[in-house]
């Protein structure tokens, strides 16, 4: 009995992950998420910087380098997944089976966009949902 949260029982058998195109989505998606992180960072600048009284010194502001360097580091990630989505080796390998490696994802939108079937360029990576 099929109970992954990605499989309704009327859908076409998975195609083939192929691991150029995982890698360039992955890229993407942590691109995006980089993007957000970025947003985040500023907002918390304009927020600190309205509030802020003399030049105290506080953790926050330690935080706030961690923030940058996250920017940092997915960027980075994103870079080198690109770069090795785009390596000879990897493009002539076979597809993978895409529902064990996507299955442990928590978002069901990430694990669409990671098998193509929705277009990262197409996605709304400017809505952030807080819970």
């Amino acid at each position: 009995m099929d109970t992954a949260p990605d499989a309704p029982r009327d859908r076409a058998p998975p195609e083939p992950l192929y691991p150029t195109s995982l890698l360039d989505r992955v890229a993407a998606e942590l691109l995006q998420c980089r993007a957000i992180l970025s947003r985040v960072e500023h907002s918390v600048h304009d927020i600190l910087d309205q509030h802020r009284a003399g030049g105290d010194e506080r953790s926050w502001q330690r935080n706030l380098q961690d923030i940058d360097l996250l920017e940092q580091n997915l960027g980075d990630l994103a870079l080198c997944l690109q770069n090795a989505a785009r390596d000879p080796v990897l493009a002539s390998a076979q597809g993978l089976e895409a529902r064990p490696i996507l299955a442990p994802l928590r978002l069901d939108d990430l694990r669409q966009r990671l098998t193509g079937r929705i277009s990262s360029a197409t996605a709304r990576a400017t809505d952030v949902e807080v819970f």
